[in-house]
């Protein structure tokens, strides 16, 4: 009886022992990061380590080795659609970061193995997609945690910076966004609605392409469904183009039609604009 008292204790203690581990924080936290660019999103995901009191790169890590650029394992970049990263293309997909760290220039690598994680002894060069320097620079002030951030964004990207302790690289990110814009709004012109051709215009008109073009598809937009703030658009891009004229007479249109709706904002607007070119449309 002694005996099965004493397995059943034995049992009981390894059990609560078992249960009863002990959780604590990880030395690199893990962190993750998405940030929305263009029309698409890039992640990243990594380890930060700290740099606690060590010189980095000599203490830490080592210069003109490779390494994983983070800690316990790769980080790794999601890229959303096609990409384009220090000046190297690359499909949508994840990829391994890997770097090899210099004083004056870091090496930068992208890698479809996610297999090799930290383990920088089975870097595989034939699964590489992207490799390219960027200079070494100093951090604009410490970081004692190693710290990636998207900076600079734009319509078509944006610069992945990534510091610590004193040292700083970037990696510009490109999407190719006016591209991707411009041929759809090239492949959805026929039949499309009042509100898409508004939009391709003002884009056309916002961002400096043709002008001819614009006022080509906001006159559209006017033909199918005129409005105060549409017409009005018509009106800023005739006077972009010179013919002051035409646009005061469509700037009195959309006056008209915003008296209509007792839209103040737009009354004011369209007295503004027709003081504005009066004395040029009667050139």
């Amino acid at each position: 009886m002694k005996n099965v008292l004493l397995t059943l204790t034995l049992s009981l203690m390894c059990f609560f022992i078992a249960d009863a581990q002990i959780k604590t924080p990880a030395p690199s936290q893990y962190c993750k990061i998405e940030q929305d660019l263009g029309l698409t999103t890039v992640s990243l995901e990594y380890s930060r380590p700290n740099v606690k009191d060590r010189e980095l790169f000599v203490d830490v890590e080592a210069w003109d080795k490779m390494w994983r650029t983070g800690a316990n394992g790769a980080t790794k970049i999601t890229f959303g659609d096609d990409a384009t990263i220090g000046g190297q293309k690359v499909k949508k997909g994840t990829y391994a970061i890997y770097s090899i760290p210099n004083k004056s220039n870091w090496t930068v690598m992208l890698n479809s193995d996610m297999t090799i994680g930290g383990n920088v002894d089975n870097y595989n060069t034939s699964t590489e997609v992207a490799k390219f320097t960027t200079k070494t620079m100093d951090s604009p002030f410490f970081f004692e945690t190693l710290t990636f951030d998207f900076a600079d964004i734009n319509n078509d990207g944006a610069d992945l910076n990534m510091m610590w302790g004193d040292y700083m690289i970037s990696m510009p990110i490109s999407l190719g966004t006016d591209a991707k814009v411009m041929a759809a709004i090239d492949a959805t012109m026929e039949g499309v609605s009042a509100d898409e051709y508004y939009a391709a215009g003002n884009y056309y008109f916002a961002n400096g392409k043709d002008l001819n073009k614009a006022l080509e598809y906001i006159q559209k937009r006017n033909e199918k469904d005129p409005k105060f703030w549409s017409v009005y658009k018509e009106a800023e891009v005739l006077a972009a183009l010179g013919k002051y004229k035409e646009a005061l007479m469509v700037s009195q249109k959309s006056m008209d039609l915003a008296k209509a709706a007792d839209y103040k904002p737009y009354i004011k607007r369209n007295e503004d604009f027709i003081k504005k070119y009066a004395a040029k449309g009667k050139m």
